[in-house]
């Protein structure tokens, strides 16, 4: 699915494999599998929950389970990434 421009309401919204471009998204439930790419370009989010499932969710169970083991580098890295903060050292397990 493309989206441009549109408001989803109260709505359950399987997030793989679209693009929403300036969407609106208000009391919604955001599923992401980690199936497939998505795009999220200029939207906003009010009063939304995000599920992860899948190999999505097998994901962050991965990372906090790296966490909990003392890789706590490997993870506060990779989310300094994520903001766009780099350290200038790529997140590795060491």
């Amino acid at each position: 699915m493309i989206a441009d421009n549109m408001t989803f309401k109260g709505k359950s919204v399987i997030l793989d494999g679209s693009s929403f471009y300036s969407c609106e998204f208000d009391g919604c439930i955001l599923v992401f599998n980690g199936l497939l790419p998505v795009t999220l370009e200029g939207c906003s989010f009010s009063d939304c929950s995000w599920e992860f499932s899948g190999p999505a969710r097998n994901t962050v169970n991965f990372m906090k389970a790296l966490y909990e083991s003392g890789a706590t580098d490997l993870i506060e890295n990779t989310l300094q990434d994520i903001r766009g903060e780099s350290t200038g050292r790529e997140p590795t397990l060491q």
